[in-house]
């Protein structure tokens, strides 16, 4: 979009998505017990918050990260709405207009998800995730969009790349909604090897509350194996498309460093939370990574999609 004010808001409003993100994934892990003091114990048992309103000396971090939670999401609904009403001279071409209109109309759909939050369905923690991270993806999109030239044969492969890490992230929440954490902590594999030898393959539906009696680890670890072999797929399509990208020059090769750098780094977090026993820094860290990858990705498409003049 055109340099000015608008695209410092686009920022701004970026920044407090990722702020969205990174306090609600504090919220939901916490809940489900990751970093609890009786770990690994007391995992899978929900924590529970205080009231609205009941603001105490000594107030939990849980507590006060649903209170950073809420103003965020507060301040990005205000911008957004600024970005769609105001900014219509800075989102040049259609593409942009349709980028701000669908992260306002995500805002509004997590607003309404977020009176039946937390859920016991998976479908719920990964409308949230999936929601947020999305926005902070196409805010980035917006605010990078048109710095460079374009370059529409590796299009296919830059939507590919982002087929396979919204998959990827689905995989991971999906984990966190299970509470299959602890289901698989050696690497390579599993106990079970490689993949189990019987699956539930109930596991994988979000939408299908698993009764309690089958949340057992063994029961459970086809999910993190399936999140592992998805990073490796991951991991190859992001490889060529950062390549690829480098081999480019000029701004996209900054971009594709970019991109290669932070898949190395996502794919070491992942590694150390299990070698480090899950720890809910790197829980967190490793939440905050997808959103930061997937807006690499989305910043090679828009460069890729130079901005058109308004007609």
């Amino acid at each position: 979009m055109k340099p000015g004010p608008m695209r410092m808001v686009v920022l701004v409003a970026f920044l407090l998505v990722l702020v969205i993100i990174t306090t609600s994934a504090y919220i939901r892990l916490s809940q489900a017990g990751l970093g609890c003091a009786d770990w690994p114990a007391c995992y899978g048992r929900a924590v529970q918050l205080p009231e609205a309103g009941q603001l105490l000396p000594g107030a939990t971090p849980l507590f006060w990260a649903r209170a950073l939670h809420r103003l965020s999401a507060s301040a990005v609904g205000v911008l957004l709405i600024l970005i769609v009403v105001l900014g219509r001279e800075e989102l040049q071409g259609t593409g942009a207009r349709v980028a701000a209109w669908m992260a306002l109309t995500l805002a509004v759909l997590l607003a309404g998800l977020g009176l039946v939050t937390p859920s016991n369905l998976p479908a719920v923690t990964l409308g949230n995730l999936l929601g947020g991270i999305t926005i902070a993806a196409l805010l980035w999109g917006l605010h990078q969009r048109g710095g460079g030239e374009s370059g529409g044969a590796g299009r296919m492969l830059l939507w590919l790349a982002l087929a396979a890490l919204a998959l990827q992230i689905a995989l991971g929440g999906m984990i966190g909604a299970r509470h299959a954490a602890l289901a698989c902590l050696t690497l390579p594999g599993c106990g079970s090897g490689w993949w189990p030898e019987s699956t539930d393959w109930r596991l994988f539906n979000p939408f299908f509350g698993l009764p309690t009696s089958d949340q057992v680890a063994a029961a459970l670890e086809p999910l993190p194996i399936a999140h592992r072999y998805g990073a490796l797929l991951v991991a190859v399509i992001l490889c060529t498309l950062g390549i690829g990208a480098v081999r480019r020059g000029a701004r996209a090769a900054v971009l594709g460093w970019v991109l290669l750098g932070m898949l190395g780094l996502q794919l070491l977090l992942g590694a150390a939370m299990v070698l480090a026993d899950l720890p809910l820094s790197l829980a967190l860290m490793h939440n905050l990574g997808a959103a930061l990858l997937l807006g690499a990705t989305t910043s090679l498409l828009w460069q890729d999609s130079p901005a058109k003049e308004n007609t």
